[in-house]
């Protein structure tokens, strides 16, 4: 008996220890969380390649190109101080946290900062894996939070603390809210001193157009004249955990893409020579797409059957990112874009705008094989595809986004 006592007094002890251990980890996280939630943005997930700017924007050669384009930027609005004039303060601030972080890397300095992130992101696994699971509500109220790093936001590259900062974007509360957003959803008219932006409704032009850019997608896929190249197998996976050896043919999980631009650069041939409609509207009919810097990105983007992209988060928060439907089976169960703490569903032609600076990740179950009924009407294949297209924040003036892409150009 003194061994059984013995072993659940050692047990007692095992829980205090592990209960402390979170007690003293809270603590920690309270006091650090100020310093540490932007000090080195980390990349969640990263992808396999060294020049990716979002996995790796600490890298040399990052480092070198970024302090090349702050001396340039710096030039120029000397030169052209008229041009930059109504240029946020805060892109400096964040300009010389940037390049403290590169001197810091360049010296070898192992950063507390970083430990502390590390630690931080290590804390809430833990608390996730202690706090039961919710159901995600979609219809909960959507408020316009505080002006600060949110919990789950955490842009890897470039990152302006006084932006707007929501998951998801509504038209209908949007409105209600006078989010800035709302005038990438409606063409609205110019209010009096508003800034020299045009209010066109980017969106909208994208929902009106959203059977003539399907028929062209998929008019390329059903004669080859394109094809969806596959995303590096680090950023997604089979939705039932197989690695890839383990997949039948049939069941292997895909992200892949087509891009019209890629990180800002036009890709020409793609897109004067198998997408010209879709092309034409985005050029014509969408002014806020985040044209002329490296943040910016346009693709048709496919997921097969039973893939997850893994969580992730993109490399900044002056860009919003929406999501076109163009085909998504009718019957489908457990696939959803998830953004920070909620989840939507997708449906052919209606638009999701989000911000993908929050923690976002996607599952794509598939629809069900007993009856071909279940998939799009417009593509057999059963396969979800969207288009995708990055739009500048809305808040953002003339002056912001020209330093922007002066900071960040196209092919960054």
């Amino acid at each position: 008996m003194q061994w059984l006592h013995a072993y659940h007094q050692n047990d007692d002890q095992l829980v205090a220890k592990v209960i402390i251990s979170i007690c003293l980890g809270s603590a920690i996280l309270l006091c650090i969380r100020p310093i540490a939630k932007h000090a080195v943005p980390t990349a969640t997930n990263a992808c396999n390649n060294p020049s990716c700017l979002r996995c790796h924007s600490t890298s040399q050669l990052h480092a070198q190109s970024f302090h090349n384009n702050v001396t340039m930027l710096r030039r120029l609005v000397q030169l052209e101080p008229e041009l930059f004039r109504d240029m946020r303060s805060e892109i400096w601030e964040e300009v010389a946290l940037i390049e403290q972080r590169f001197e810091s890397n360049h010296h070898n300095i192992i950063s507390l900062s970083s430990f502390l992130v590390q630690l931080l992101e290590s804390l809430r696994r833990i608390r996730q894996l202690l706090t039961p699971k919710k159901s995600h509500d979609t219809t909960n109220e959507q408020t316009l939070i505080s002006l600060s790093p949110q919990e789950l936001q955490y842009p890897t590259v470039f990152f302006l603390k006084k932006l707007e900062a929501i998951p998801f974007h509504n038209i209908e509360k949007c409105t209600k809210q006078h989010c800035p957003c709302i005038r990438l959803w409606n063409e609205l008219p110019l209010p009096p001193n508003a800034p020299p932006v045009k209010l066109t409704g980017d969106i909208q032009a994208l929902k009106t157009s959203f059977g003539v850019i399907r028929d062209e997608l998929l008019s390329a896929i059903q004669t080859n004249t394109a094809t969806f190249q596959p995303f590096d197998e680090a950023v997604y996976k089979h939705t039932n955990g197989l690695k890839q050896q383990q997949q039948q043919q049939q069941e292997q999980a895909e992200w892949s893409s087509i891009y019209l631009y890629r990180q800002g650069v036009k890709q020409v041939e793609t897109c004067e020579k198998y997408f010209p409609i879709t092309t034409n509207i985005l050029e014509t009919m969408c002014p806020h797409r985040m044209g002329g810097c490296g943040f910016g990105s346009i693709y048709f983007s496919k997921l097969k059957k039973n893939t997850k992209v893994v969580e992730h988060c993109g490399p900044t928060n002056v860009r919003l990112r929406c999501h076109l439907p163009l085909t998504v089976p009718s019957k489908t169960s457990g696939s959803y874009l998830r953004v920070g703490e909620r989840c939507v569903s997708w449906e052919e032609g209606d638009p999701i705008l989000f911000d993908d600076s929050f923690l976002h990740s996607a599952i794509y179950a598939g629809c069900d094989d007993s009856g071909d009924s279940t998939r799009s009407s417009i593509d057999p294949s059963g396969d979800r595809i969207v288009l995708i297209v990055d739009f500048w924040h809305p808040s953002l003036s003339a002056a912001d986004r020209t330093a922007l892409g002066v900071l960040y150009p196209p092919g960054s």
